[in-house]
């Protein structure tokens, strides 16, 4: 045999690689990653915006206090001066006209009594209003918050898996 034989046999020649048959390791799903990322934003949103909300209630209150505060003064006043006026007259310290005129300013100081109590009521029902917005906001965060739990439990599990299934 020559050469021109070997190498026509294949024997001179190199011999070609076998392929071996590996698995690439699969890229990580990153979706949920994202989606919990997404969440959490959405988390820190709804979370201010509950915080947003506790601070209005807490001032709608504040203002509905100091608005029955006044109220409750005015009240006093109205009814210590009618008890003032009325106990002057009984004395006779008080002459028939300066009556009707403390009588008329009692029927005064009894309409600035109403149009505070009026007020008191249009400051219930925006404490109300606030109140509702605030318990919304905390329904919305707390739902959030299970939804986040159950997304990272849920990763969780999944990458246990994988991890198995790599072993």
């Amino acid at each position: 045999m020559t050469t021109a034989h070997q190498i026509a046999d294949g024997i001179g020649r190199r011999s070609r690689r076998e392929v071996i048959d590996v698995p690439e390791r699969k890229r990580e799903d990153r979706r949920l990653d994202q989606l919990l990322h997404v969440r959490k934003q959405r988390l820190g949103r709804l979370e201010r915006e509950r915080n947003e909300a506790r601070q209005a209630w807490r001032a709608s209150r504040n203002q509905l206090r100091q608005a029955r505060e006044l109220w409750r003064d005015m009240m006093a006043r109205t009814q210590a001066q009618w008890q003032q006026s009325r106990r002057e007259f009984m004395q006779m310290t008080l002459t028939t006209g300066q009556f009707n005129r403390a009588k008329a300013l009692y029927k005064r100081m009894q309409a600035e009594s109403a149009q505070l109590y009026l007020r008191c009521q249009e400051w219930v029902q925006r404490c109300r209003q606030a109140r509702s917005v605030f318990f919304e906001a905390r329904r919305k965060v707390l739902e959030a918050n299970r939804q986040q739990e159950k997304l990272c439990v849920l990763r969780d599990e999944m990458r246990a898996q994988a991890q198995m299934m790599e072993q």
